[in-house]
């Protein structure tokens, strides 16, 4: 019910935003608009995801499970990142990694680089909501 209340919020938003946009008479509320709606239009997107997911699992009958050391989420999400480079290094150093190097931030916001956990070297990423994310790119 929750996934099906955030589609049709997000569906709805990008709809007005669209509208807005294009017919709105305040133009900062126009300029506004048109500068948001990319960004709903992700939100949608990932509330798609999130709703094909739940698709495949039982919903509501699913214990949840407790987890310790869990990153916020299973793929780093692109966005503005205001995060600096020392603050990415230590956001990464604090999620468990060490040895952080070769940080860079990419096209779309993230910071990625190389690190070493458990032993391992491994690629790892920080989005803008400060999720760190061992990488594959």
């Amino acid at each position: 019910a929750y996934v099906d209340m955030q589609r049709k919020a997000h569906a709805d938003a990008v709809n007005l935003f669209e509208s807005y946009a294009r017919d709105g008479h305040n133009a900062a509320l126009k300029t506004f608009a048109q500068q948001t709606v990319d960004t709903l239009k992700m939100h949608r997107q990932m509330i798609e995801k999130i709703a094909a997911g739940q698709d495949s699992i039982t919903g509501a009958t699913t214990p949840a499970v407790k987890t310790t050391n869990t990153p916020n989420a299973a793929a780093l999400v692109p966005g503005a990142n205001s995060f600096t480079e020392t603050q990415a290094k230590s956001r990464i150093e604090d999620a468990g990694y060490s040895n952080v190097s070769k940080l860079a931030k990419d096209d779309q916001g993230i910071w990625r680089g190389q690190a070493t956990k458990s032993g391992q070297s491994v690629a790892v990423g920080l989005d803008y909501q400060g999720n760190v994310v061992a990488d594959s790119k």
